[in-house]
């Protein structure tokens, strides 16, 4: 009989078991795949639907209002304009550039959003006559202009964690021809693929598994896009992976021009010292002086083909290899037909066009690191680093380099390596910080000592005591005595106080005392009561250090920095107005709406006829007393300041104001040491020097009806004939006009 056939068995429970955890396995992972992809999706999200990139805040300065008139020179609106990144050119500017004409500059201005709306792209001749701007004339209509507000110079900015540095372009300012530049050298099928060109992968694989390295890439626009803002750039299977998955996703979430236009405002290209280059725009201002829409072909090529490798091309580095690169980029867009033979064989003849250098990064630091200290009660300093604010400030590029020069000038006569220097100009009448230096090297970014360096201030302290003792029934022309003086202290301890000359002079008038600086009278006459009041007075302009009150204060070893002498010395030649020192006009964000305006904030805190006549008593100090330098100087010219000297000439001070401008100077070491200069042979011969290349109009003295004028001998204080050669006119109170007589001194 034939054998049956053996029955088939079941899968044993072992196999089904397998194979259910197999799809198990299966699920958990497209699972898996597909959490992964959302986080990758999240990642984008949180790139594209934010805040794409932290964008630094740029601080700007003053608008140069250009008007007839005016007192500017063709060299100085040169220098502004060298500040703002315009070329000089020989032919007709393009917007960005200009050209000499003459006498005349011919400027082709950029447009700038101020608050007051959109300004457009100008082109305007302006003509000068020596020291002055005689017309404006749109180059265009032919009209004359009554005024035009040129764009303010970036002096600065506040950059991200990350050290990078971009301007934005939107999708519609974007040119078409950096566009097709780009995809001819980068991606030529960037508008068939979706994200990943498979052909183009296994023909990179192929020539790199011929030449035994990496000579050739695969990655499409938008693989690069994903690595770049989204990935590190180590080479790893996994990275690779990574990129090519968010590179579908990018596609399948946006449209090419948003990549392209997310690529360009993205790739790096530069370095600026610490501060990285990114995108096409910024790279554009920086290399070539131009806004990116008005690149010519070679300006274009090179930055195309620094994409490939921005150090190895790097022009200012490697100008050889980066002119072949530019070539080789020129010959594509020629052979894919964006070039004509003209215009490739004129830009493979042109030279590279690049500037000299690159400008510095922030080369205002010390002004710039006030208006960070000023904003950080608005702002974070993340705020400022990523929101792309826009800090409008009172910064004066013109008086800064005024004031740079004169202090190189006033530091090299006195041949101390280790004197260092801070400097602060301002408008008194609004509190306007125009200029300001903490270093004798001006653009280094170390130690702000005009903010910081707390130095005893010695008779800069005077002119607020004179105004503290004119509250009773003294005046100018009161008589004091300079004799010696013995005070003892709350520790027991006797303080003799001293004249810095160490001599004794008698009986004088206040006058007297004042503009020749001598500390007997008014350590006298300020533990008599004026000591109290001081101490008020300061505290009034919230510049009063201790709780105890010392006798040595009357003598200025209260210590402060050069701004808030300023603050001080503000209020005296305000009138007794105190208006608040700062950098700050303005803040808007990045669609140009003003978050904050600073208002004008101004109000009485001295009595103006007492005020008068200390401001009075410091125009003798020029004329007559410790900075008589100044007569000798600027003949003619009417100044009020105040000399400062501290023990053992380790402080160096001088703060004078002349029509509408404060100017304080310090001198001194950081380690302390004595310099062997007093206030009058140190800071005020620096003051002279800053001044004399600011240039500026007499200080005047407002009318008061509660003052009569009288002319008195300065050394007794009587009164005497209004011919009297050597006679002073001085302002009186109505009740108290002095009444003795003297002869002529």
């Amino acid at each position: 009989m034939p054998r049956k056939a053996k029955r088939k068995k079941k899968p044993a429970a072992k196999t089904r078991a397998k194979r259910r955890y197999a799809g198990y396995l299966l699920l958990a992972l497209l699972v898996a795949g597909a959490v992964y992809l959302g986080y990758l999706n999240h990642l984008i999200n949180a790139r594209f639907e934010g805040d794409t990139w932290a964008l630094p805040s740029r601080v700007y300065a003053r608008a140069l209002e250009l008007f007839p008139g005016l007192a500017l020179t063709s060299a100085q609106l040169e220098y502004e304009l060298g500040l703002s990144s315009y070329l000089r050119v020989d032919a007709e500017p393009l917007p960005g550039q200009y050209r000499r004409l003459g006498e005349s500059i011919e400027l082709h201005t950029r447009a700038f959003e101020f608050s007051s709306g959109l300004q457009p792209a100008r082109l305007l001749q302006v003509f000068f006559d020596e020291q002055r701007v005689t017309a404006l004339t749109d180059s265009v209509s032919g009209v004359d202009l009554a005024l035009f507000r040129l764009p303010p110079v970036i002096i600065g900015s506040y950059y991200p964690g990350n050290d990078e540095d971009r301007l934005l372009l939107a999708e519609n300012e974007v040119p078409a021809r950096l566009v097709d530049a780009l995809i001819a050298v980068e991606d030529r099928k960037f508008y068939q693929h979706y994200g990943i060109d498979p052909r183009a992968i296994a023909r990179a694989l192929l020539a790199n598994l011929e030449a035994g390295k990496t000579v050739q890439g695969g990655s499409t626009l938008t693989q690069q896009l994903a690595k770049n803002m989204f990935l590190t750039p180590e080479r790893s299977l996994l990275r690779k992976i990574n990129e090519a998955f968010m590179a579908l996703l990018l596609e399948l979430r946006f449209s090419k021009q948003a990549i392209l236009t997310a690529y360009i405002n993205e790739v790096f290209l530069l370095q600026q010292n610490r501060i990285a280059i990114h995108g096409f725009a910024r790279a554009s201002r920086m290399l070539f002086r131009r806004s990116v829409d008005h690149l010519e072909a070679q300006h274009l090529a090179l930055l195309v083909g620094m994409v490939k490798g921005p150090s190895r091309y790097n022009p200012f580095k490697s100008p050889t290899r980066a002119l072949e690169r530019r070539n080789l980029v020129l010959k594509i867009m020629f052979d894919q037909g964006l070039l004509d033979e003209r215009e490739f064989n004129a830009a493979t003849a042109a030279p590279l066009g690049i500037v000299d250098r690159l400008p510095g990064v922030n080369p205002f630091p010390a002004y710039l690191d006030l208006v960070k200290r000023q904003l950080q009660t608005s702002y974070s300093a993340d705020e400022l680093s990523r929101r792309g604010l826009r800090v409008f400030t009172a910064f004066d590029p013109l008086m800064q380099r005024n004031l740079e020069l004169g202090l190189k000038r006033g530091l090299r006569r006195f041949r101390q390596p280790e004197l260092q220097a801070a400097v602060i100009m301002a408008d008194y009448l609004n509190g306007d910080i125009q200029a300001l230096v903490s270093d004798r090297e001006t653009d280094f970014p170390g130690f702000n000592r005009a903010l910081m360096a707390q130095r005893p201030i010695g008779s800069l302290i005077k002119p607020l005591l004179l105004y503290s003792l004119l509250e009773g029934e003294l005046t100018l022309a009161s008589k004091v005595r300079d004799e010696p003086i013995r005070i003892q202290q709350s520790d027991g301890k006797i303080w003799e106080p001293r004249n810095y000359d160490r001599e004794l002079h008698g009986e004088m008038s206040l006058y007297q005392a004042f503009i020749r600086s001598y500390n007997l009278p008014f350590v006298q006459l300020g533990v008599d009561g004026g000591l109290e009041v001081l101490a008020q007075d300061l505290a009034r302009i919230k510049l009063l250090k201790h709780d105890v009150v010392y006798p040595s204060m009357l003598l200025g070893t209260t210590a402060m920095s050069a701004y808030e002498v300023g603050q001080m010395y503000q209020v005296i030649a305000n009138n007794g107005y105190f208006t608040p020192l700062t950098t700050i006009r303005s803040v808007s964000d990045q669609q140009y709406q003003n978050l904050e305006r600073v208002p004008l904030e101004s109000h009485k805190l001295f009595d103006q006829a007492r005020v008068l006549q200390v401001q009075r008593a410091m125009i003798g100090v020029a004329e007559a007393g410790t900075a008589s330098y100044l007569a000798q100087r600027f003949p003619g010219r009417s100044l009020a300041g105040k000399t400062g000297t501290t023990n053992a000439a380790r402080d160096s001070w001088f703060a004078g104001f002349t029509r509408r401008l404060l100017t304080v100077v310090w001198l001194g070491r950081d380690d302390n040491k004595p310099i062997n200069l007093t206030g009058s042979s140190g800071a005020l011969r620096v003051w002279s020097d800053i001044m004399e290349q600011q240039g500026f109009e007499s200080f005047k003295l407002s009318h008061d009806g509660s003052l009569s004028w009288r002319s008195i001998n300065p050394e007794n204080g009587g009164i005497v004939q209004k011919s009297c050669e050597n006679g002073v006119l001085l302002p009186f109170p109505q009740g108290r006009l002095p009444s003795r007589r003297s002869a002529c001194p």
